[in-house]
């Protein structure tokens, strides 16, 4: 019996150190998942993104780079620091047209912005028209759009924001994540010892590098519609006013132009029927004689045959 306690212990003992080596080994294998990224009202913050890849020999290399979490402070809990795209549209009217739109010409350079697009035409009633649409540095959105407004008379306006701090935010920490790859690649690309582990990371660093040109691109976009915020402004000539006069001296007038222009109408029908009637007659007439003709001769025929005289 007590030649048996030996070996209970010892079967104990090593069923407990398979469990701690499972935990262990648990903890570590979960370091390979790519947490979420989360934001919040009160911050950003983002775990590490670690990656795989597989070594070449027949087992596999991790490796990771933990991106550190934003503290409470971020810049992004400050309204002010938030990304914004601010548009806005204003349609005015006035009748120095020129010499508005140079205005928001001048008011545009002065403000460090620039004209994006510009195009003029005439309505119906031949009055000049023309949308205008300017960058201005979003610092300069508020005044610049005061000043635009001063110069005319407002038929309409409208402004709003989009709010794209959280697609920057991410797009931030995609760029990290993949620069701390390429970074990762770069080093086992030194430690591989033939030409296939050499082509295999090769390919791997152009995926991610491309990767990297996209998501860099992305954010000097969202970065420049940031920075310039956009202003539509269409400037207009005052359209001419139609009045109407219902009294019995408007009416008598409106008749007396509709008589003219109903003789009128008549002189042009008439001017129209006149050579159809005139050569329908010459039609009709030598119709006739021919006609007379033929039936005369059809006669004089038909007597001599008769033996009539």
């Amino acid at each position: 019996m007590n030649t048996h306690l030996p070996v209970k212990k010892g079967l104990m003992a090593l069923t407990i150190l398979c469990i701690v080596s499972f935990v262990l080994l648990s903890g570590c294998t979960s370091g390979f998942n790519t947490p979420s990224v989360s934001t919040g009202e009160k911050g950003y913050s983002d775990g590490s993104s670690n990656y795989a890849t597989p070594a070449y020999g027949g087992t596999q290399t991790a490796y990771a780079t933990p991106m550190p979490a934003s503290s409470a402070g971020n810049v992004y809990t400050n309204v002010n620091d938030r990304k914004v795209i601010m548009t806005a549209s204003v349609s005015m009217e006035t009748s120095e047209h020129d010499k508005v739109v140079n205005s928001i010409r001048s008011i545009t350079t002065g403000a460090g912005g620039y004209v994006q697009s510009s195009s003029t035409w005439l309505s119906s009633t031949d009055k000049k028209q023309t949308t205008i649409s300017i960058k201005v540095p979003a610092a300069q959105y508020e005044s610049v759009l005061s000043q635009i407004k001063a110069l005319g008379k407002i038929k309409s306006e409208s402004s709003s924001g989009s709010d794209v701090t959280m697609t920057y935010i991410d797009l931030s920490a995609r760029l990290k994540n993949l620069q701390a790859e390429e970074k990762q690649l770069t080093e086992i690309m030194g430690m591989s010892k033939n030409v296939t582990e050499i082509l295999t990371v090769e390919k791997e660093l152009f995926r991610v590098r491309g990767e990297i040109e996209s998501t860099t691109q992305q954010l000097n976009y969202l970065g420049s519609q940031v920075d310039f915020s956009t202003i539509t402004v269409t400037v207009a000539e005052p359209q001419p006013t139609v009045e109407y006069d219902w009294g019995i001296d408007t009416a008598f007038k409106e008749g007396i132009r509709a008589f003219i222009g109903m003789i009128g109408a008549l002189i042009v029908v008439t001017g129209y029927l006149v050579p159809l009637i005139l050569y329908l007659a010459i039609g009709l007439a030598i119709l006739y004689f021919v006609a007379r003709f033929l039936w005369n001769f059809y006669k004089s025929w038909k007597n001599k045959r008769a033996g009539k005289p």
